[in-house]
């Protein structure tokens, strides 16, 4: 079964059942939702995503979730401006649901970037892209790679900003640290940006021959896949008879 683990598990499986899941999403009933969210709460739990990401990137999904349900509530009892006392479960419920949604599309999301390393999601996307675009499928495929790499390198950089803020300078007003944050991880991220350059450059990934995908796909991965794939599309298929 080690072989078999979510971070060895084909990359181009994952991109497909992340995108039919992120579909979904917007189409099944609210059960089907609870369902999706314990099965990601529970696959994060058990391949320790949650400490991969730290609290603080936990945290800060958290606030994004309820900080939306609280606008679509508030969306939907604008009614009460005009004095006409608005329906506040529909409104509970459809921010509810919202929450759902987005946390469902956030918790796939976050397995598909943690489980899987930026080279296996480039080398997955040039195969896609491949048909298409042919020799040059390799170029979008570093543009993804250098994106999904740039992404907790940033979130990185702002965590070690603020930390840096906490520990060296003085009391700062809220308004003072939304200014010199966002300008200090820039700074930093520039900086970066060379250094990756030269790295790509230096490992040969800035070639055509280096982007060449080699997969390796056994029946036990087929199997798990057409499962899960087959789990997510029932509730639309019951929703639908």
């Amino acid at each position: 079964m080690e072989n078999l683990s979510l971070s060895t598990f084909d990359p181009r499986l994952k991109i497909i059942l992340v995108a039919v899941i992120g579909i979904l999403t917007w189409h099944v009933p609210v059960y089907a939702l609870c369902a999706y969210t314990a099965a990601i709460l529970f696959i994060g739990v058990s391949n320790r995503v949650h400490i991969t990401l730290g609290k603080r990137t936990v945290a800060t999904y958290i606030y994004f979730v309820i900080a939306w349900a609280g606008i679509k509530f508030a969306l939907d009892c604008t009614p009460l401006l005009q004095g006409i006392t608005p329906d506040y479960q529909s409104a509970l419920l459809a921010a509810g649901t919202l929450a759902l949604r987005l946390s469902v599309l956030i918790g796939v999301g976050m397995l598909l970037a943690v489980t899987s390393s930026a080279r296996q999601l480039g080398l997955a996307l040039s195969w896609f892209l491949r048909p298409v675009l042919g020799k040059r499928s390799w170029e979008p495929a570093v543009s993804l790679a250098l994106m999904i790499h740039f992404i907790p390198l940033v979130q990185r950089t702002f965590a070690q900003v603020l930390q840096s803020m906490e520990l060296r300078n003085p009391p700062r007003s809220k308004w003072q640290r939304l200014i010199l944050v966002p300008q200090a991880v820039l700074r930093i991220c520039a900086q970066k940006t060379w250094t990756q350059t030269v790295a790509v450059a230096a490992r040969k990934l800035d070639s055509p021959e280096a982007w060449e995908p080699h997969f390796s796909l056994s029946y036990q991965e087929v199997i798990i896949f057409l499962c899960l794939l087959f789990s997510a599309i029932l509730p639309l298929c019951l929703m639908w008879s």
